[in-house]
């Protein structure tokens, strides 16, 4: 065998060898005629040879599962192994969360080298990160400058962008059909801010940009557009630094072989449905309304693009108002008598492209608290020297007192005030007690007598005072 085919078959035996050897007099065995025809499971790929052709600093090629893999070697001074399996895993043993998975990142982002030089920094990275450091020193003077300064931004890129990564989306406000808003995305690795690009996915009824471009801040602003009703929903994602590797599962003898997992997937969620417009109200409640007001009904429409519509629902009765497109907030008001214990609601809709959306409710719904305020009753008898006065919440027939039975959910009062005074009240569900008082006939007197009704925010609704004058 010549020489030159000596050296060569010599170093297809050695190039398995992920040895950092101290010094250059190391020697590999002669081949055996078996080996040399046994086809190589792990072949060196890119990289540098050092000390002798007995050190060599770049990625191999591994046959695993019937594939070339591309795989570095992080355990200097072992045997190269003869066969080789990769497992994900998301943490080396003996090693750190953030050690793993700063490995993690070098390899996602940078093993797969296209030259030599940053398959050396590849290599030189990760020996670094799993703490050889004296086997990278030793490297370190025999490589290029070119690979020494790419190793240490790929150190310093690993410690910054290592995972777990966290997308979030970020809406400010839920705008109505027609119009718009602005919204965020923010992308955080384990360290602090992270560059990446984010696609956007939607329902229908929104409008956004696809592709959104994340600096070195690792947030972004877009705007996005309303164009239909319903629920809109949103995912953001993006190609992530995952917190696992592949890993090899060598003896106490053999090499330790890493390599990449598939780049991971990270996804934020958002929701939002447009509130209406809210309803504006207002009445007075008196007497003279007798458990009717009438009641103000305002409605504004915002800005928009579409045309609107509002349909406000009042017991069995309801009402329309349409509103063209507009630069400007419009509103307008309508008068309608309304009977108390009404409920008042409404919902809007708008004419995009596709006809009227789904009715959308509107804020400040409520209803109408008026109650008429009781009848009063009262009879009155007298002599020469005093008079008697009965009063009732109710009616009298006759003259024979009709108690009334409090058939609502208010607390009613009767009141009286002058010659005889007194507050008197009945619960829901009651009956009202007639109430008599004596009045001395030497001077003139006078008494007043009213009912009255607890509205819902507590107040009361009175009648006017009925006045007897004694004779």
């Amino acid at each position: 065998m010549s020489r030159n085919k000596y050296q060569v078959l010599r170093r297809l035996l050695v190039a398995a060898a992920c040895l950092a050897a101290p010094a250059l007099g190391v020697t590999a065995a002669s081949p055996t005629p078996a080996a040399a025809h046994r086809q190589p499971h792990l072949v060196p790929g890119r990289g540098a040879w050092l000390a002798g052709h007995t050190d060599f600093v770049g990625f191999y090629r591994a046959q695993v599962g019937g594939k070339w893999v591309k795989v570095y070697c992080v355990r200097p001074g072992s045997q190269a192994p003869s066969r080789i399996r990769l497992h994900t895993v998301s943490r080396l043993p003996a090693t750190s969360a953030a050690v793993s998975r700063q490995l993690a990142e070098t390899l996602t982002a940078h093993g797969n080298a296209r030259t030599a030089v940053e398959a050396e920094a590849v290599s030189q990275a990760l020996n670094a990160e799993i703490g050889n450091r004296a086997a990278v020193a030793r490297r370190a003077r025999y490589l290029p400058a070119r690979a020494r300064t790419l190793a240490e931004r790929y150190l310093a890129e690993a410690r910054d962008r290592r995972g777990p990564y966290r997308l979030a989306i970020h809406l400010r406000s839920s705008p109505l059909p027609g119009r718009a808003a602005t919204g965020a995305v923010t992308l955080r690795s384990a360290s602090g801010a992270a560059p990446g690009t984010v696609i956007l996915r939607h329902t229908a009824n929104v409008q956004t940009p696809k592709r959104l471009q994340l600096g070195r801040s690792g947030r972004t602003r877009f705007t996005y557009r309303t164009v239909g009703g319903g629920p809109v929903h949103l995912t953001a994602s993006a190609r992530v630094i995952p917190t696992t590797l592949r890993t090899s599962r060598p003896s106490a003898r053999t090499q330790l072989m890493l390599s990449w997992s598939p780049r991971a997937t990270a996804r934020a969620h958002a929701t939002y449905q447009g509130s209406g417009p809210g309803i504006a109200h207002r009445y007075a409640c008196s007497s003279q309304c007798d458990g009717h007001p009438r009641v103000t009904l305002t409605a504004c429409a915002p800005a928009n693009r579409y045309r609107s519509r509002i349909t406000f629902w009042f017991g069995d009765q309801t009402r329309r108002i349409v509103f063209p497109p507009a630069s400007a907030k419009a509103c307008r008001s309508w008068n309608v008598t309304i009977a108390d214990g009404t409920q008042v609601s409404a919902t809007w809709q708008f004419h995009t492209a596709t006809g009227w959306t789904r009715p959308v409710p509107a804020a400040g719904s409520f209803t109408v608290a008026c109650p008429a305020a009781p009848p009063v009753a009262v009879i009155l008898s007298y002599d020469c020297t005093a008079a008697t006065v009965s009063a009732v919440l109710g009616t009298q027939h006759g003259g024979v007192l009709s108690p009334l039975h409090n058939r609502t959910s208010h607390r009613m009062v009767l009141v009286l005030g002058g010659a005889a005074s007194g507050r008197f009240a009945l619960a829901p569900g009651a009956a009202a007690t007639a109430h008599t008082f004596s009045v001395s006939c030497d001077a003139p007197a006078t008494i007043s007598v009213r009912g009255g009704v607890q509205r819902t925010d507590g107040s009361y609704n009175y009648a006017d005072p009925m006045e007897i004058t004694m004779p």
